[in-house]
Order: structure tokens, then C-alpha cells, then sequence
């Protein structure tokens, strides 16, 4: 068994230990019973009949803030531990000549070309003039229906060199109004969860998947994401951040490619276009539902432990 093919495989099962724990269900274990099978006797009596099987201990909640602050510790160090074991077998993956796994496995296949990198902008300046022109074209774009009803386009905003990207879904009428992302009630509520972590909006850059508002605020259209994703894609490649937090449901599952609910992705690492993504609630949705902020301030600390993580391997 090659290298390559055994990381792929380590891989593998890490992701399916995090989703158990994350509450997928699609973990298969044999019984412990099935290892010595009966014989079937000629003439079987009637079986007695089974006990009940006994009831699964109660999930056990701290008692004390200070007993559930010890078990948010242990659960974020475990988080951060495994995440940064993943990220780093990703890198690896990255880092491998392509095609080599196929030719091992396969027999040698045919030369592909392949494009060009991105290029690589070193400065603030030439990250912040990469920025604006793709802001420029996002403000000038038709490439999808929403361009007719937009008042501004809201291409995004913040630090060209952040570590840290956060992505909503699309911009509200504020945002269109204003042509900058997350202004307003839930912007402001933003800039409290940045601040108390530890960041602020100059420290860190902001977007949306969506660069257009959709008519009444409804979820983007698969059409919309097409025409619109490559922005993304760009900002991110000129950025580089360490980390990208998705702000809601629709985020991470567009961003994502997935439906799983927003509960199992908040538990979990995942990747786009290369670089680690967390998730978490909108804060549009903290306002509607402030029994939401007690989980979503144990997310933003573990994004902030992450962070700190990655910063520390990359120095």
C-alpha cells in the first residue's frame, strides 16, 4: 500500500469519527452477540423472553458554569487537536505531485495539462489592488438576473491580509442600500461576537456568497451561486486566510455542497477551494432566537483556539 493511499485512508476514518460524534448515524458496528452464532437446535423450546434492553445513560450536563466551562475546555482542545491533524494531512495531500497516486494504483495515465496557478500576492498593496478589481468587476456584473433589481453590488469588505473570512449568504437590503456586507441590527451584533474574541472588522475580511441581493431576501438560486462563486473563489485565492467561518445554514450548505444539518457541520472541520471552514449561526438568526448565542459563543471560541493554532504552526 502506497503513502499516499494510506494518509487517504487514515483520512477517511478521522472524518467518520468526527461525524459520529457529530450525530450521523451511518457508522456500522456489529453487535458484539453476532461473534459466536448458536447452533440451531432440532426442536427448540419456546425462548424465554428477552429483557428489555436497558435505556441509555442520560447525557450528563454540568451543573455548575463553572463544570460546563471545564467540559467546553476538554471538547475545544479535542476539536482543535483532531482539526489541525486533518488540516495537516490535507496540506500533505496538496503538496503531492498529481497524478502520482493514479499511476501507482492504475499504471501510468497520460500527461493532462493543467492551468496555471493563481498568482501569489505577497503585499498588502497588490492584495488590496487584486481586491478592488475584482471588486470592480462584481459591481459591473449581469452574469445573472439579480443584477437588474440591485441598488449597489456588495462585493465585500475588511483586511486584505486577514486570517480569518467571514461568509453570509447574500446581502440584505442594508447591503444593497450601502454596498457593504453585514450592516445594520445583525452587522452590529457581528462586530460584538468578533470583539469578543478577540478581533475586529478591520482585522478580518467579510462577504458574501452572493454578491447581488435576492428579491425579498429569499435563499440564492443554484443559477445565481454559478454566477457568482468564481468572485469567491478569487477573493479568497488573492487573501489566503487561515480559516473561513460560514455565517448560517444557507451559507455552509451552498458553500459546502451539502444539507447536513447546520447542528452536525457546527461540530466538525471541512475544506473549500483548500482552506479549513468552520460554521455556525447568523447572527440575523441570534436575533430571532437568543437561546441560539449560548452555542454559537462556544463556536467562536473554537474558532478563535484554531486560529491561534494555525498562527502558531505558520510562524
Amino acid at each position: 500500500m502506497t503513502a499516499g493511499l494510506q494518509a487517504l485512508l487514515d483520512d477517511l476514518a478521522r472524518y467518520l469519527v468526527q461525524q459520529q460524534a457529530a450525530g450521523s448515524t451511518f457508522i456500522w458496528r456489529e453487535p458484539e452477540s453476532s461473534s459466536a452464532a448458536a447452533p440451531a437446535p432440532a426442536a427448540a423450546p419456546t425462548p424465554a423472553p428477552a429483557p428489555s434492553p436497558a435505556a441509555p445513560p442520560p447525557r450528563q450536563t454540568p451543573g455548575t458554569k463553572q463544570e460546563r466551562e471545564l467540559l467546553f475546555q476538554r471538547e475545544c482542545a479535542g476539536f482543535v487537536r483532531d482539526s489541525l491533524a486533518l488540516i495537516a494531512r490535507t496540506r500533505a495531500h496538496a503538496a503531492e505531485p498529481t497524478g502520482s497516486a493514479q499511476s501507482e494504483m492504475f499504471g501510468s495515465a497520460p500527461a493532462v495539462a493543467l492551468p496555471p496557478p493563481p498568482p501569489v500576492y505577497e503585499t498588502v498593496a497588490e492584495k488590496t489592488a487584486a481586491l478592488e478589481a475584482i471588486a470592480a468587476e462584481a459591481r459591473a456584473c449581469t452574469r445573472c438576473p439579480l443584477h437588474a433589481g440591485r441598488t449597489n453590488a456588495v462585493p465585500g469588505a475588511g483586511n486584505p491580509g486577514a486570517g480569518l473570512v467571514l461568509i453570509g449568504e447574500a446581502p440584505g437590503q442594508e447591503e444593497d442600500r450601502q454596498g457593504l456586507p453585514f450592516v445594520g441590527r445583525s452587522g452590529q451584533l457581528l462586530t460584538d461576537i468578533l470583539r469578543a474574541i478577540g478581533f475586529t472588522r478591520d482585522e478580518v475580511f467579510i462577504c458574501n456568497i452572493l454578491k447581488c441581493r435576492p428579491p425579498g431576501n429569499r435563499d440564492p438560486e443554484r443559477q445565481e451561486v454559478t454566477a457568482c462563486e468564481p468572485y469567491l473563489r478569487r477573493q479568497l485565492a488573492v487573501i489566503r486566510p487561515r480559516l473561513v467561518l460560514c455565517l448560517g445554514r444557507v451559507a455552509a450548505h451552498t458553500l459546502l455542497g451539502t444539507s447536513a444539518p447546520l447542528g452536525a457541520l457546527r461540530r466538525t472541520i471541512h475544506f473549500y477551494a483548500g482552506v479549513p471552514v468552520m460554521a455556525t449561526f447568523h447572527p440575523a438568526s441570534l436575533l430571532r432566537n437568543p437561546g441560539q448565542k449560548r452555542d454559537t459563543w462556544d463556536d467562536v471560541r473554537k474558532v478563535r483556539a484554531l486560529y491561534d493554532a494555525l498562527a502558531a504552526i505558520d510562524a
